[in-house]
């Protein structure tokens, strides 16, 4: 199981010490701004890129049309 905290800047330190302590985590690292961990959407950018699977044409109307939905 995954879990993201957010931590102020002033506290990053006493949060990464905490979670370097704490015996029932295993794991534990910072995230970057904007960084992706969802693995199916990394998943999907990777077969994008391999040129595996190709993008569907859509409108900026029919686009429009699924935000109003």
């Amino acid at each position: 199981m995954k879990y993201v905290v957010e931590v102020t800047d002033k506290d990053v330190d006493f949060a990464e010490e905490f979670f370097k302590k704490a015996s029932f985590i295993k794991k534990a690292k910072a995230l970057k701004p904007n960084e992706i961990t969802n693995p199916e959407i990394l998943k999907s950018i990777e077969e994008y890129e391999q040129g595996k699977v190709k993008p569907t044409p859509l409108s900026l109307k029919k686009l429009k049309a699924l935000l109003n939905a």
